[in-house]
C-alpha cells in the first residue's frame, strides 16, 4: 500500500496533495461534529484544541508511515541566518497588537494553546505534507500550489460553518497569499517548525485584537505578503550554490 502511494505521488503529485487537502478537512469537519461541546471554564477553547491536536497526530503518523520526516520539514533544524528572513511573518503578527489585546487571561491562555494547536495541524499539512507532495513540480510551483490548496481548504471551512460569501472570499485570498509565503520561506528555512510559531502568533493576535485592522491595511498586507514570497523565491534562484532537491532534504 505504501508503495502504491508513494507510486501516485510520483506519477500526480498535484492530485494527490489536493486529494489529501479535501480529505484532511473533512476529517476536520468529521471529529468536530462527533466530539460533544468541550468549553469548561478553565479551557474555553478546548474543543477546538482537541480537534486541532487530532489532526496533527493524524498528520505525522501519515508523514511517518510514508518515511518522509526529513522530507516535510518536521526534522529540527538549528537556527541560522535564513531565520532573519522570518522577520516580515513576525511583523504582521505584531501589527494587530496595535490596539491590544481582548479577552481575560483564562480566555487568552486558552486561545494562545489553542492557535498553536491549529498552526501545528496546518503547517504540518500545508508546509510538510502537501509541499512534499507538490515539490517535483519546481521550488516556484509548489508554492504557489500550497498557498492555492491552503486558501481553497479555509473556503471548505468557510463553507461549513456558515460564514459569509464576502467573509469565505477574502479568507481565501488572504490565507492563500499568507500559505504561498509560508511555502516560500519553508524553501529557505527547511523546517516548519518557525512557521508554526509565526502561524499562531498571526492567528493569535488577529483574532483576539479588539477590532479589525483598516480595509487597506489588510489589503496591503495581502499585496505584501504575494510579492514578499516572490522575492524569496527570486532569492533562491540568486543563491551561488545548487539549491537541493526538495522531494530528498528537510
Amino acid at each position: 500500500m505504501r508503495l502504491r502511494v508513494l507510486d501516485l505521488a510520483c506519477r500526480r503529485p498535484l492530485t494527490l496533495a489536493a486529494a489529501v487537502t479535501v480529505l484532511w478537512h473533512l476529517l476536520l469537519f468529521a471529529v468536530e461534529d462527533l466530539l460533544p461541546p468541550l468549553r469548561p471554564g478553565w479551557f474555553p477553547d478546548l474543543g477546538a484544541a482537541v480537534v486541532n491536536v487530532v489532526l496533527a497526530a493524524l498528520t505525522l503518523a501519515l508523514i511517518g508511515w510514508l518515511g518522509w520526516w526529513r522530507e516535510t520539514g518536521l526534522a529540527w533544524r538549528r537556527p541560522d541566518r535564513s531565520w532573519w528572513l522570518l522577520l516580515p511573518l513576525l511583523a504582521e503578527g505584531l501589527l494587530h497588537l496595535v490596539d491590544g489585546l481582548t479577552g481575560s487571561a483564562t480566555a487568552l491562555a486558552s486561545a494562545a494553546v489553542t492557535m498553536l494547536a491549529v498552526g501545528l495541524a496546518e503547517e504540518s499539512l500545508s508546509r510538510g505534507l502537501v509541499q512534499r507532495l507538490l515539490s517535483p513540480l519546481g521550488l516556484a510551483r509548489a508554492a504557489v500550489l500550497v498557498g492555492v490548496l491552503f486558501g481553497l481548504g479555509h473556503a471548505m471551512s468557510g463553507l461549513w460553518f456558515g460564514r459569509p460569501g464576502d467573509e469565505i472570499a477574502f479568507q481565501v485570498v488572504n490565507t492563500a497569499a499568507f500559505g504561498f509565503c509560508l511555502a516560500a520561506l519553508r524553501w529557505h528555512v527547511r523546517t516548519i517548525w518557525p512557521l508554526v510559531g509565526l502561524h499562531a502568533l498571526v492567528n493569535f493576535t488577529s483574532i483576539n485584537s479588539p477590532g479589525a485592522l483598516p480595509d487597506v491595511v489588510q489589503i496591503g498586507i495581502i499585496v505584501a505578503l504575494i510579492a514578499y514570497g516572490w522575492w524569496l523565491l527570486r532569492l533562491l534562484d540568486r543563491r551561488p550554490e545548487r539549491t537541493p532537491d526538495p522531494a530528498r532534504t528537510g
